[in-house]
């Protein structure tokens, strides 16, 4: 009788883990469209579209004059971005948590390093996704260093 608990106890758990596995990937999966995305209305110059299409939070807390400003820096920095993004999320007690109570929006956080030839930068992309459709929630530039960069150690 013990041992039919344990086999039965284990079998929920590989179940839940195969699920937990299997919506981690269509996230990553609809997030790293989305980023993909972005780029291709960035290189496009489309700063409207992307801001109409972003989450309601980020509509509210920053006008559209102010993010097209922030889009056109960093397009004019970036110059024509390639590549496909690759996005991982972490798995965590509290994110596994949040969606087996039933949590309909998750916030993700992804860093990301756009494939430009005139500079290495930095992005970063906070995503609400709702039945696997991520919406923009904030994004930010940190431009590196222009190529060719050269990076000297000691003196």
């Amino acid at each position: 009788m013990r041992f039919w608990l344990c086999v039965s106890i284990l079998l929920v758990l590989v179940g839940c883990a195969s699920c937990s596995y299997e919506a981690k990937h269509k996230t990553e999966t609809a997030i790293e469209q989305a980023v993909d995305q972005f780029h291709e209305q960035l290189n496009h110059e489309q700063y409207h579209e992307i801001y109409s299409r972003s989450d309601n939070d980020l509509q509210n807390r920053i006008t559209e004059a102010a993010f097209v400003a922030q889009l056109r820096s960093a397009h004019e920095q970036l110059g024509k971005t390639s590549g496909k993004a690759i996005v991982i999320i972490n798995d965590s007690l509290r994110r596994n948590l949040r969606k087996a109570i039933g949590g309909k929006r998750e916030i993700i956080s992804h860093w990301n390093g756009p494939v430009s030839d005139a500079i290495v930068a930095n992005e970063r992309f906070v995503w609400a996704v709702e039945n696997d459709q991520p919406k923009l929630l904030s994004y930010e530039f940190q431009s590196v260093c222009r190529k060719p960069c050269t990076v000297g150690f000691g003196r």
